[in-house]
């Protein structure tokens, strides 16, 4: 596996940096596409969307010729700093086979999304070892300049972005911020890492969207896991489902006594016909049957997901897990000396 380099980093964005804005899944409507756009631009940032961006498909945004076009415009671009998903959905998996016909581009950029998003985090950390940002999408951040889209067609209230969490994620993006704390995570299962001694449990970080990131299983993007923390979550899953990609996932050796670690974040929507969830439940019996057994540690409580909290969670960095204090420390990606850029050869470059 390709594991991102602590000598390398993306470099951070500033007033009139440009953004390739894509569309990789789901297609958002009008109204939140452009209300994600004046969003980047609240930032002083310069959005470019490709004039083609919505065309006809059966499921996604676009064809998936012209999706992957678009991406892989934005990822070889060398006038972009960054690469910013509309929504998530699905699509992204259809595209890896255009992406495995890639070079590497020259210069590293974080992918930053969420969700279906995962497929295309996942690929740039295995193939190219670049890191990424799981971030809030567009469409919701586009809530933000126009909260009345919070109400969505059905008339259902969806989560209007946190202002704290923006500002996190702003000063991240922008090179503030080179790490990011979550705190106050809860051991699920007796194994609490480092052995006897009680060590810090280091490793890439690496994960996102559950469901996603197991259908990786099999395909050219493969998780290989050791080494790493992985980091899962959810959106409508009932608990018999999250138990299957849990257990394919152990039954493939996705997950092994190599994986350093695993911290869930939120799981939103999962209810019984019955009402109630039992996704609590199956993540407790994974830990005792699985986890416990093959030492890996297990917590849980990590604020971010599909629900109201989406705090940045950074993929392909070097992470540090205290199970002493429930504190999980993950660098940012950002280039080293203060967001300077990053030779891979020469080192910082001032």
């Amino acid at each position: 596996m390709c594991v991102a380099s602590k000598k390398a980093g993306w470099i951070p964005l500033k007033a009139g940096s440009v953004v390739d804005v894509v569309a990789p899944g789901f297609r958002p409507t009008d109204a939140e596409a452009e209300s994600g756009i004046r969003f980047l631009e609240s930032w002083g940032l310069k959005p470019r969307v490709p004039k083609d961006l919505f065309g006809k498909d059966v499921l996604s945004s676009n064809s998936d010729q012209a999706r992957a076009r678009q991406l892989i415009k934005a990822l070889e671009s060398p006038s972009s700093d960054a690469v910013w998903c509309l929504r998530g959905g699905y699509g992204s998996i259809r595209l890896v086979p255009f992406l495995m016909k890639m070079k590497k581009p020259k210069r590293m950029k974080p992918i930053l999304g969420l969700s279906d998003i995962t497929t295309l985090q996942q690929f740039v950390l295995k193939r190219w070892g670049w890191s990424s940002l799981q971030t809030p999408l567009l469409d919701r951040l586009g809530r933000i300049v126009s909260p009345e889209l919070a109400m969505s067609e059905s008339g259902k209230m969806r989560p209007l972005p946190i202002a704290e969490e923006v500002t996190e994620l702003r000063s991240i993006l922008f090179g503030e911020k080179t790490t990011i704390r979550h705190e106050g995570l809860k051991p699920l299962g007796k194994t609490r890492g480092g052995g006897a001694s009680k060590t810090l449990v280091k490793g890439v970080m690496a994960g996102g969207n559950l469901l996603t990131y197991a259908s990786a299983n099999g395909t050219a993007i493969h998780p290989d896991t050791s080494g790493q923390i992985l980091y899962f979550e959810d959106v409508g899953e009932r608990g018999y489902r999250v138990d299957r990609w849990l257990v394919q996932m152990a039954q493939a050796g996705i997950l092994s006594r190599k994986t350093k670690a695993i911290v869930f974040g939120e799981f939103m929507e999962g209810n019984e016909p019955q009402g109630g969830s039992l996704v609590g439940d199956v993540l407790a019996r994974f830990t005792k049957e699985w986890a416990d057994v093959n030492k890996v540690p297990v917590y849980s409580g990590i604020l971010s997901g599909h629900g109201q909290h989406q705090r940045v969670v950074p993929i392909g960095t070097q992470a540090t897990l205290d199970p002493k204090t429930g504190v999980l420390e993950i660098e940012t990606g950002v280039g080293l000396g203060g967001g300077r850029r990053i030779s891979p050869t020469m080192g910082p470059i001032k």
